[in-house]
């Protein structure tokens, strides 16, 4: 999709992790071209498991998040424990959650959140055009104007 924003810039997003992926949603949608590098082939992810709290949750759902593809699971109660004993010392239900803060709260695998962020930055479908990621490509230096990328191993700057 071509993009109708009359100041449309040309934006390089260095890193394709969940903060990458996010930004390069954001200026997608204000219609901008986005082109991501990333060092690593984005073939070894690891992580752990994270909470999407409500106010996160609000904004990922109106870029068009997939709860289920993306395996969330809505948090409806939570315990908190003492780690050396497992000893509860609080424990809440939830379930308000979405009344009270205008989204549910999510528990996720952070490989399943930056698969759903590399999806909804990528895809052919949705608002501006796809971005672009550029795997195995370690920037080492920007030079601002006229801009260039260089990357680690190669002699010539990237024009961008």
């Amino acid at each position: 999709m071509a993009s109708t924003n009359p100041i449309a810039l040309k934006i390089v997003i260095v890193g394709a992790g969940i903060a990458g992926f996010s930004a390069a949603i954001a200026f997608r949608r204000a219609g901008h071209t986005v082109d991501i590098y990333e060092r690593s082939g984005l073939n070894n992810e690891i992580g752990a498991a994270i909470h999407v709290a409500p106010n996160a949750s609000r904004g990922l759902l109106e870029w068009g998040l997939d709860p289920v593809g993306a395996r969330f699971v809505t948090a409806t109660s939570n315990k908190r424990m003492d780690g050396a004993n497992l000893t509860v010392f609080s424990e809440n239900n939830n379930k308000d959650v979405p009344q009270k803060y205008g989204a549910p709260w999510f528990f996720a695998h952070r490989v399943d959140l930056h698969t759903e962020l590399k999806r909804l930055a990528t895809q052919t479908d949705g608002p501006g055009i796809p971005a672009v990621v550029h795997l195995r490509s370690e920037i080492v230096k920007y030079v601002g104007s006229p801009q260039k990328l260089r990357e680690k191993n190669t002699q010539a700057p990237r024009k961008n």
